[in-house]
């Protein structure tokens, strides 16, 4: 750039010289200087040129004095590039130890920018070295506000990927009041809500997400059930239950899985019986057979109710094993024995489940048939394992061996 306009000046003093050249040759002028003891007298085109001489001679000295300075700091300039070129590799690679150490070789005084330092930080934090990786830290912001903002993303992003949401959550909190709309930080910051089961400040964090295309439709309708169950199941008493449920969008509480989060909550809340008209609705909605066991909860108080409830739905699903063993442990709890046992054998029949052999062993268990119950409780613990059950002992209902 220098050179360029050194060139451009220079042409133009020869253009401007050719164009006075007629006028001068008619009248080159005349200078007197008197200075001291000295006088110096000479024509206007002389003195223009000795000026113009003289200039040059300044400055291919002044170019002669500054080489050897150049010459070292570009020599400088490209080892720290190499050594840059040397540390992005090495951090490419996963070798850490290198790669920080190229890094900080590559900090020279021209080097020492912030990206040099935030590659340097993530070397430093990849070895489990929070002392230097925050060291990095400050000295990468150094900058403007747009370098301190990427300083504190890098930070936020480090501590939570190393678990330490608690810390990390202010300066993403702090960040999204500045940029409402980035996406990382908003992909940070859910993620950060997520972790700490601040479902509330996440549920209020959803439009955002989505105006900034963070997550498309199906992400954001499965954050949205995410955070309607973990909803649920936070809460301490049947009050504030029945209060979070009703807060629920009515297309949510038709969603199986936040059906069965109320249901789980209304059972470990000791009230089992509020859940029932819930898995009703979601079950005409949709049938769900995760739904229907869980319907057939035999803790529940008004059994007979579901059991009548159970056998209108066996008519349109008979071929469901869910139903047949959520009405084969209702009746046990009732003390139909026959009825409990048979629904239990249907269900085994259409679909063995580690679920289905520990009821029906505890079913056997209680009406003193010992064997098979203890094979029941095998086969339960065989299909936990991934193994297939092995027939029962013959005279087992219609499950005996062949």
């Amino acid at each position: 750039m220098r050179r360029s306009f050194l060139l451009l000046l220079i042409l133009a003093l020869l253009l401007l010289a050719s164009a006075l050249a007629p006028l001068l040759k008619s009248d080159p002028g005349h200078v007197l200087i008197n200075f001291g003891g000295w006088t110096i007298e000479t024509s206007v085109l002389v003195l223009v040129s000795a000026l113009l001489v003289l200039w040059f001679i300044v400055q291919l000295a002044v170019w002669f004095w500054r080489m050897p300075v150049e010459t070292a700091r570009k020599m400088r300039d490209q080892r720290a590039f190499k050594q840059l070129e040397k540390g992005l590799l090495a951090l490419s690679e996963g070798d850490w130890k290198a790669a920080e150490k190229a890094l900080e070789k590559s900090a020279s005084k021209q080097g020492r920018t912030t990206a040099h330092y935030l590659a340097a930080a993530q070397a430093a934090d990849s070895q489990d070295a929070p002392d230097r990786r925050e060291y990095y830290l400050e000295q990468a912001d150094s900058g403007g506000s747009k370098k301190r903002f990427l300083v504190e993303l890098t930070r936020a992003r480090m501590l939570l990927a190393n678990g330490s949401r608690a810390a990390a959550l202010p300066i993403l909190q702090d960040l999204y009041k500045r940029r409402r709309q980035h996406p990382q930080v908003l992909e940070l910051l859910s993620r950060c809500y997520r972790e700490l089961a601040e479902w509330d400040q996440l549920q209020a964090l959803l439009p955002a997400l989505r105006k900034a295309g963070v997550l498309d439709d199906e992400q954001s309708q499965q954050l949205e059930i995410e955070v309607a169950v973990n909803q649920l199941r936070a809460v301490s008493n049947a009050e504030d239950l029945q209060s979070a449920w009703k807060q629920l969008p009515r297309a949510m509480r038709q969603h199986a899985a936040v059906v069965d989060a109320f249901a789980i909550s209304a059972t470990r809340l000791q009230c089992a019986d509020l859940a029932e008209p819930v898995i009703t609705a979601g079950l005409k909605h949709e049938w769900n057979p995760a739904l229907v066991l869980r319907y057939g909860d035999p803790a529940a108080d008004n059994r007979m109710k579901r059991i009548k409830q159970c056998e209108k739905w066996l008519q349109q699903h008979p071929g469901d094993a869910g139903l047949q063993l959520a009405l084969g442990r209702l009746c046990a709890a009732e003390s139909l024995w026959g009825k409990a046992r048979e629904h239990m054998v249907k269900s085994l029949e259409l679909e063995p489940s580690s679920l289905g052999y520990d009821a029906f062993g505890q079913l056997l268990e209680r009406q003193g048939e010992l064997e098979p119950a203890m094979a029941c409780f095998r086969n339960a613990l065989r299909m936990n394992q991934g193994q297939a059950p092995k027939p029962l002992p013959a005279g087992t209902a219609r499950l005996s061996a062949p």
